[in-house]
């Protein structure tokens, strides 16, 4: 074996989760190099919901080009349906049961304004098959010869402050990596279970079977639709369910590939038949004179869990490696990219800026939280989902009171209208999977880098669907457009896209701004300043700012260079600035414990 290759950052995992890491270790500065096993992206279709919190970051990181232009466009994703089938020409055949309008709904509603409003980019959809080798050029193109597949981790070692990695390569040569951190991307499979991080929580719940395939169903596909869920009999077993979702490249109507999913339970012999799965899905569209090619049937379990920690010594997990949960509301993907966001710049003040290491504690204080409520989410909207079926009549066993019920929801009868109008009601409690704006953009953390105050908590929706802007410390800064003499752009963008904190002022902010460039030359850390006023550097460009910011004339923000916000004086400083500078001692000698200084209050 040949000596070990030093390096900074080995990150396990070449997935989505690896790859974005990557890209943001090497706007951040941070040497290191990627290992994944396998010899290529994903072929599978995978998550496909990229939210607005991963669109805005991928925004500031400059990786969203290309996805923008393969991605599914707002007008063909603003809605999901429950139908009967796609095609047919019997009575109860292409029956619309309901509809609900998601991710910001059809352009110019309501829900589409808030989307536009809250953030500089909409939701997009994009299957993992298509958006990992863009993430993969992205992650080659900033770090030559650093992303290495076709190598796999056989051997982990832990030593006092650093860890030794063993694995072989293409031609099954041995290979040695010591790093200082080692980042498990792996979903779970590796690294994790070998040094003793355990996952929490139920599985097994049920065995979902994806049946990805191309077919031409421009006839039946409605373009607003991001997903149909299909119900109805199929012979021997009564009413049953699948969902169908376009996968592009082209999107609408004229999508090539589709991706059919259907559950089943652990002990069914039959989730792994090939024959009986392709008639499942036969007889759940109904269109047999469609030729349907298929490419690849995979499985995955729906489960709930969460790792015991997310660090261990110099080791830390994220993505599917630190919370699994049913795939409702799309948060497994964009939390884990969240994860990885969270954890590079907080890589990047230790291995760059001489940052205590004790700052990498605040990875699992900020992070796991987040990852149990969203794996709570998941699991709560799976079983709403489940709770549909049973109002549709979808009851094991009963097939044929489900048959009747079924049957019967399509009459003209008076109970019946009854009946679709209640079922309606029922289905429309689905809002909670695909409008979860407040979810998705209103996390916050309770302990961490940042300096919290006391006062009550900002407002937010128990159902998670409407989205309360604060810039209270611990939350993401809300998006509002600013005008300079070089454009408009985002309040997002003023931190950059390598490693910056970024100070808020007004006119009357000049302490402010002298004691944050004193403080940047004691802790060697860039900090932008920004004059958002009248005649300053930057103007509100449609008076969103002024509605969302939170604090009076002659106030301040601190900004982490993820954009949540760190630190904040609701009024003009009463001691030229030393508050700043207290509160950056205070964050740079890493103790978080409650801050003794002036805190902030309501005006």
């Amino acid at each position: 074996m040949s000596a070990a290759t030093e390096v900074p950052v080995l990150i396990v995992g070449g997935g989505a989760c690896g790859l974005a890491l990557s890209c943001f270790l090497s706007n951040y500065g941070v040497k290191h190099f990627l290992l994944e096993r396998r010899l290529e992206t994903s072929k599978l279709p995978k998550a496909h919901y990229l939210n607005q919190r991963t669109m805005e970051t991928f925004r500031q990181h400059a990786m969203v080009d290309e996805i923008l232009q393969k991605a599914c466009p707002p007008k063909y994703m603003s809605r999901v349906a429950w139908m009967t089938s796609l095609g047919g020409s019997e009575p109860m055949d292409r029956q619309v049961i309901h509809t609900l309008p998601c991710h910001g709904g059809e352009a110019k509603s309501a829900e589409a304004e808030a989307y536009r409003r809250d953030a500089p980019l909409r939701s997009v959809n994009l299957p993992q098959m298509r958006l990992e080798p863009i993430l993969r050029q992205l992650a080659e193109n900033r770090n030559p010869g650093c992303i290495l597949y076709n190598t796999e981790v056989t051997q982990v070692h832990e030593e006092e402050i650093s860890v030794v990695v063993v694995g072989t390569d293409a031609t099954n040569s041995q290979l040695l990596y010591r790093c200082q951190y080692l980042i498990a991307a792996d979903g779970g499979r590796t690294i994790g279970p070998r040094v003793g991080i355990n996952m929490l929580g139920p599985t097994g719940l049920a065995d979902m079977v994806s049946v990805h395939f191309s077919a031409d169903l421009s006839a039946f596909w409605d373009d607003r639709n991001i997903l149909c869920y299909l119900l109805n009999e199929c012979p021997g077993s009564g009413p049953e369910k699948g969902v169908i979702v376009p996968t592009g490249p082209t999107w609408g109507r004229h999508s090539e590939e589709w991706v059919f999913q259907v559950g089943f339970d652990h002990n069914d012999p039959q989730r792994f038949q090939e024959d009986v799965l392709i008639a499942k899905v036969r007889n759940l569209l109904k269109t047999p004179d469609v030729d349907i090619k298929v490419h690849k049937i995979s499985h995955y379990a729906i489960e709930r869990v969460l790792a015991d920690a997310y660090q261990k010594g110099n080791i830390f997990v994220v993505g599917d490696a630190a919370h699994r949960q049913p795939p409702t509301t799309g948060l497994g993907l964009n939390t884990g990219l969240e994860d990885c966001l969270n954890l590079a710049w907080k890589l990047a003040l230790v291995l760059r800026y001489g940052v205590s290491p004790s700052v990498l504690n605040t990875y699992e204080s900020e992070r796991r939280a987040v990852g149990e409520k969203n794996c709570d989410w998941g699991l709560f909207t799976f079983n709403n989902s489940v709770l549909i079926d049973a109002a549709m009549g979808l009851i094991t066993p009963l097939m044929k009171a489900n048959q009747d019920r079924l049957r019967f929801l399509f009459t003209k009868s008076a109970q019946a209208q009854s009946l679709r109008a209640q079922l309606a009601r029922i289905v429309s409690s689905q809002d909670v999977e695909l409008s979860t704006h407040g979810i998705e953009l209103g996390f916050q953390y309770d302990h961490g880098f940042f300096i919290a105050e006391c006062g009550p908590s900002p407002l937010s929706d128990p159902l998670g669907i409407q989205y309360f802007p604060t810039t209270k410390p611990g939350n993401r800064l809300p998006h509002a457009w600013i005008q300079s003499k070089d454009g408009i752009k985002s309040t997002h963008d003023l931190v950059g896209a390598h490693g910056a904190f970024g100070l808020i002022i007004d006119k009357d902010g000049a302490p402010w701004a002298s004691a944050a460039r004193s403080a940047s030359i004691i802790h060697g850390v860039n900090i932008s300043i920004a004059e958002i006023d009248g005649g300053c550097q930057y103007q509100d460009y449609d008076g969103q700012w002024d509605q969302v910011k939170e604090i009076g004339t002659g106030g301040a923000l601190l900004v982490r260079p993820d954009n949540i916000v760190a630190w904040r004086s609701i009024h003009r400083s009463q001691t030229t600035g030393q508050e700043l500078v207290r509160a950056l001692e205070h964050l740079f000698a890493c103790n978080f414990e409650p801050f003794g200084g002036r805190r902030s209050t309501k005006l």
